[in-house]
């Protein structure tokens, strides 16, 4: 009896000491937390990097109602409105009615505008190269304004001021529009159209409502 009274005894004796070390080092880890949460301003390092790389990015502002321009956000006009923003590197953008555009890239030498649908006018003042994503093709834009837009079968692209545009199938044939008035026609997965140029009437139907959402 004596016996099991002393083995029962040292059982209790040995689960407190592994309590009271188990508490100790609980202890231990959560001052070491409160440090580094201290240093990070709250935060410890990995959630603070996590909430960086959370937190949108402004890219830009819309300029009817100052709205920001997020990366990655998908903007969208309805019938007979459209939308005109700039971006931070003070390149123009719009498009017309019935018309998705979202800005996937922004840096300080290269801009990518993907266009859904609708049609779009980019007034370019980015000292690299503003790549604009169509359903049939891209748009590469260098210090030039060009406009475009995409119909059911086919999507069109012209060149609207001083500079140059390469504009290239998915097959990768491309052709470049280097003259004011340059237009070219991308359908499917053919190369685009030889460059044309547009006479004034039609350059201005081609341009549709943007020219109107632009002077506002």
């Amino acid at each position: 009896m004596a016996a099991m009274l002393i083995r029962r005894a040292l059982r209790v004796s040995l689960t407190l000491t592994v309590a009271v070390a188990a508490g100790l080092a609980a202890s231990a880890w959560a001052g070491q937390a409160l440090a580094a949460s201290d240093l990070n301003g709250g935060q410890t390092a990995a959630t603070a990097i996590a909430a960086v790389r959370a937190a949108p990015r402004v890219v830009g502002q819309e300029s009817r109602r100052d709205l920001p321009i997020v990366l990655g956000n998908r903007l969208v006009s309805g019938p007979g409105s459209g939308l005109k923003f700039t971006l931070d590197d003070r390149s123009t953008v719009i498009i017309g009615p019935n018309s998705a555009i979202t800005v996937d890239e922004f840096a300080a030498d290269r801009v990518v505008l993907r266009v859904e649908r609708g049609s779009f006018h980019l007034d370019s003042a980015n000292p690299g190269n503003v790549y604009v994503v169509l359903p049939g093709g891209t748009v590469s834009v260098k210090a030039a304004t060009v406009a475009g837009r995409i119909l059911p079968d086919c999507a069109e692209v012209a060149l609207l001021s001083v500079g140059r545009a390469d504009v290239a199938a998915p097959g990768g044939a491309s052709v470049r529009l280097d003259k004011i008035g340059d237009f070219t026609r991308l359908t499917g997965y053919a190369p685009p159209s030889q460059p044309a140029q547009l006479p004034p009437q039609r350059l201005q139907d081609f341009v549709g409502l943007t020219s109107q959402i632009a002077a506002r």
